[in-house]
C-alpha cells in the first residue's frame, strides 16, 4: 500500500498555496491514472474545495451546500465524528471524501475531495478541549494522527495503486493545523520574495521543529508545553522539509532587482536550515555539498502563477486546461490578460513539480 501525504503550508497566508495545491493535484491525477488523489481541505475559508468543485461563484454554491447537510460530509464532519468519542478509531462507517468529477468535469475521475467548511475555526476551541483532555492521556497522539488513519481508511486499494494526499492548511498554526502536519510526510511551502514570507519560514522551523533563534529562547520554551516537546514526548514524526516554491514574478527592473535581493535572502536562510539540520529535509539519496546541488533539489520558482493561477481557480480549471488564449472572461464578466510566455513558464514549472511527485 503506497500513501503519501504532502501538507501545503506556510506560517504567513497569501503565498499562493491553495492555487498551487489546486493545479498540482489536478494535473498529478490525469498523468497519473492509477493513482487516486485526496485534497483534504483544513482552511476555513474552503478556497482550494471552491476551486475544485467548479470554480467562482459555481464553486462557491457547491460547497455551501455540502456544508447546510445535516450530516456533514466534509472535514468539519469528521472531526465532530472523532470528538464524539471515537479518537482511537480504526474504521469509519461512512466516507468523508467526494468525487469531483461529479461536480466539476474539467477534474478527473481520480481527484476526490474531503471538504473545507467556514465552521472549522469555530470548532477549533471544542477540539482544543478534546486534544488537551486529561481524562483521557492518549487523546493527543490520537488527534495528531487522525488523518493520516482516514487517508488510509479513504484508500480504495481495490481501484488504484497508489494514493497521493494534498492538505491545504490554514496558515495559522491552529490545532487542526497541527494535526495536518503531524499526519503528513512531507511540507511543500510555497513563499513570496518578502520579509513577511521570511518570518514564516523563521515561525516553521521554531513552531513546528522547536528550532529557536538562541539558546535562551529555547530555554524559555522549555517551561511550556509546546507542540514540539509533545511531539517529541510521544515519539511522533513530523513531515520532511520536501520543497520552497517562489510563487510570484515580477518584470520591473527596479523591482526585480528588490525581488532578487530579498528570494537571496529567503533561500540563504533555507540553506543555512539544511547545514544545521539535514535530517529535517527530504532524503535526497545522499548528502548535497554545494549550495548548486541544494537549490537544484529544494528550491523552485513558478513565474507569473497569480494572473494566471486567478484565471484557472476562478473557471475551476487546472492551468495545464486553460486554453491557450490571452484574455479571459471571468464568472463575474471581468477580462483578465494573461502573458503567454509567463503562462506558458508557469505551466512548465507546474509540470516540473508534478513530474517530481511522480517519481
Amino acid at each position: 500500500m503506497s500513501i503519501t501525504i504532502y501538507s501545503m503550508y506556510n506560517n504567513k497566508g497569501g503565498v499562493g498555496k491553495t492555487t498551487l495545491g489546486f493545479n498540482i493535484a489536478s494535473q498529478l491525477a490525469e498523468q497519473n491514472p492509477d493513482t487516486q488523489v485526496l485534497v483534504i481541505d483544513m482552511c476555513p475559508q474552503a478556497n482550494i474545495s471552491q476551486y475544485l468543485l467548479g470554480g467562482g461563484n459555481v464553486g462557491y454554491k457547491t460547497n455551501q451546500s455540502l456544508q447546510s447537510q445535516k450530516s456533514r460530509r466534509n472535514v468539519v464532519g469528521f472531526l465532530d465524528w472523532l470528538m464524539d468519542g471515537n479518537s482511537d478509531f480504526k474504521s469509519i462507517k461512512r466516507s468523508f471524501k467526494i468525487n469531483i468529477n461529479e461536480y466539476n468535469n474539467n477534474i478527473s475521475k481520480n481527484v476526490y475531495l474531503i471538504a473545507g467548511d467556514s465552521f472549522l475555526e469555530s470548532l477549533s476551541l471544542a477540539l482544543n478541549y478534546a486534544v488537551l483532555n486529561p481524562a483521557n492521556r492518549y487523546a493527543w497522539p490520537q488527534f495528531m494522527t487522525a488523518i493520516r488513519r482516514l487517508c488510509e481508511l479513504e484508500f480504495d486499494k481495490e481501484k488504484y495503486k497508489k494514493l497521493a494526499v494534498f492538505i491545504d492548511c490554514n496558515p495559522s498554526f491552529s490545532i487542526y493545523t497541527q494535526m495536518a502536519l503531524v499526519s503528513s510526510d512531507y511540507l511543500i511551502i510555497p513563499m513570496m520574495a518578502d520579509y513577511s514570507s521570511l518570518e514564516g519560514l523563521k515561525g516553521i522551523m521554531t513552531l513546528l521543529f522547536g528550532k529557536y533563534p538562541t539558546a535562551a529562547s529555547k530555554n524559555y520554551a522549555d517551561k511550556f508545553m509546546t507542540f514540539a516537546n509533545q511531539v517529541e514526548t510521544h515519539g511522533l514524526k513530523l513531515p520532511k522539509l520536501w520543497e520552497f516554491i517562489f510563487n510570484n514574478f515580477t518584470s520591473n527592473q527596479g523591482v526585480a532587482a528588490a525581488y532578487e535581493a530579498l528570494k537571496l535572502e529567503l533561500a540563504d536562510f533555507c540553506y543555512q536550515q539544511y547545514i544545521e539540520s539535514p535530517e529535517l529535509f527530504a532524503y535526497t539519496g545522499s548528502k548535497l555539498d554545494s549550495r548548486e546541488d541544494w537549490e537544484d533539489y529544494y528550491l523552485s520558482l513558478v513565474k507569473d502563477f497569480h494572473t494566471s493561477g486567478k484565471v484557472s481557480a476562478s473557471l475551476g480549471i487546472p492551468l495545464y486546461k486553460l486554453e491557450e488564449k490571452e484574455k479571459y472572461t471571468m464568472p463575474n464578466g471581468e477580462i483578465v490578460t494573461v502573458t503567454r510566455e509567463r503562462y506558458k513558464e508557469a505551466r512548465k514549472h507546474v509540470s516540473s513539480l508534478v513530474e517530481r511527485i511522480s517519481c
